[in-house]
Formats: structure tokens, C-alpha cells, sequence
């Protein structure tokens, strides 16, 4: 790469994301009172809609920086032969480098935990509206929210979240993010490396080899989301709590366009 080639910006690409992430939330807060919408749904919905939104709007910037980064950057020159055409796309590559080795992978892995982080607390939140006296027994043994909630559930209410249908996605969530905040998404670090290994073979857009680091592709995030939703509206329809039909007219909910292997 040419010696002219400008250094690539760390601090303007964290201010963005700092400021898409706080203007999506206070563009997003509803006129009206989320408890006019269904007051134990309302919450977890708005989460996971507001979750996505800003998810979305940062993958768009990430790419749309890179893509600039990689115009500022061309090469300066025309080749004319294999050698120099293949030297010409390596420092087209290597323009784009940071955005794509660093910057769209670590936001990926730390999207993947924020989800998980929303899972855990609106299933507390599924407890809490239950059980607003707090009369009925909930133990949390170690660091777990989704298997004391499946038994709370099951021993007082008769719903098995077992048998929601897309509960085994939630489990794979689980794992994908214990690896990332467990062992730094190194595949042979993690406990559970075996069923990570298989799970590349039946969810789009993940990737995972022993010796390296999981890979996850935006395709991967998006269905983890959708799954999420229909997991909640199985609780909260199985549960006959209201959910409003606005919710319903969100079209990235939809399981249609989710392709799966």
C-alpha cells in the first residue's frame, strides 16, 4: 500500500456508533404509554424492536464505512497484468481491513450478547408479571436465568417454555454467546465446542471450526432476533396476555425470509 494511504479512523467510527445507538432509542420512544399497547407484552416487544432497529442501523454504518474508507484508499494506479491486478485488489482488501477483520466481527459478537442480555432480562420480567407478590418459590442456581424460568414456569403456571417452538434457538443462542463471553469466541476454548461445530450445519451464517474463532454473518443475527420474537409471543399467547396488533405489523418479524439450513 502506498505510503500516501491515510491511517484508518478508530475514534469517528465509535462516535457514530455511540450516536446512531442513542438517537435510534430516543427516535423510537413511543407517544404514548407502552402499558396503552398490553401491559405485561409491551416492554419485551418495544426491546426487541428497538434492539433490531439499532442493530440494523449499525451493520448500515459499518459497511458504509468501510465502502468509503476502501474509495479513499484505491490504488492510484491501472495494472496491466495478473501480477499487478492481483497486487491492485489486495490493496483494495487492505483499505477495508480494519472494518472488516475488526470493527463488523467484534460489533457481531457483541450484538449477539446484548440479544442474550434482553432474553434473560424479559424472561425476569415474565417472573416479575406472574408473580408481582413474590409469594411463589424461584430459585436462581448459578449464573442461569432461561432453565430457573422453564422451571418456575412449568411447576406453577403448567407452561413448558420446552415446548415453545422456537426455544431450541434460544438454547443455541446460549452457547454462541457463552463462547464469545467465555472463551473470545475460540471455538476450542469453549465447552461446548462439539455442539458448536455442529450447529454451523443448521443455522445460517454461523461458522465454527475447531482452533479458530466463530464466525457469525449478519444472516445469523437476524434469524437469532426473529426467533427471539416468536418465542415471546408463544409465552405471552400461551399466558392469554394481550399483545396489540400494532406489534403484528412489523415486517422484520415475519419466519418466512428466514432461510435455514
Amino acid at each position: 500500500m502506498g505510503s500516501g494511504t491515510r491511517p484508518l479512523g478508530i475514534l469517528p467510527m465509535v462516535n457514530r456508533l455511540q450516536f446512531v445507538f442513542e438517537f435510534v432509542i430516543a427516535s423510537s420512544m413511543p407517544l404514548v404509554s407502552l402499558e396503552d399497547f398490553g401491559p405485561k407484552t409491551s416492554s419485551t416487544l418495544y426491546a426487541l424492536d428497538s434492539f433490531r432497529n439499532y442493530w440494523n442501523e449499525n451493520e448500515r454504518l459499518i459497511e458504509k464505512a468501510a465502502k468509503l474508507e476502501a474509495e479513499r484508499n484505491t490504488p492510484a494506479w491501472n495494472p496491466q497484468t495478473d501480477d499487478e491486478h492481483g497486487e491492485f485488489r489486495w490493496e483494495q482488501q487492505m483499505a477495508r481491513q480494519f472494518h472488516d477483520a475488526v470493527m463488523t466481527p467484534t460489533f457481531r459478537y457483541s450484538s449477539i450478547v446484548m440479544l442474550y442480555v434482553i432474553i434473560e432480562r424479559e424472561l425476569l420480567r415474565v417472573v416479575a408479571n406472574l408473580d408481582p407478590s413474590r409469594s411463589l418459590k424461584f430459585e436462581r442456581k448459578g449464573s442461569s436465568v432461561l432453565d430457573p424460568v422453564a422451571q418456575f414456569c412449568e411447576a406453577n403456571f403448567q407452561l413448558r417454555l420446552q415446548n415453545a417452538p422456537d426455544y431450541q434457538a434460544v438454547c443455541d443462542l446460549q452457547k454462541v454467546r457463552n463462547c464469545i463471553v467465555h472463551c473470545r469466541g475460540d471455538v476450542s476454548l469453549s465447552r461446548d465446542m462439539k455442539y458448536l461445530i455442529q450447529l454451523k450445519g443448521r443455522r445460517i451464517g454461523f461458522y465454527a471450526w475447531e482452533e479458530l474463532q466463530i464466525d457469525i454473518e449478519s444472516e445469523c443475527i437476524d434469524q437469532f432476533l426473529r426467533e427471539t420474537w416468536h418465542f415471546f409471543v408463544w409465552i405471552f399467547n400461551n399466558l392469554k396476555w394481550k399483545i396489540d396488533d400494532s406489534w403484528n405489523g412489523k415486517k422484520w418479524i415475519s419466519c418466512e425470509s428466514v432461510p435455514k439450513r
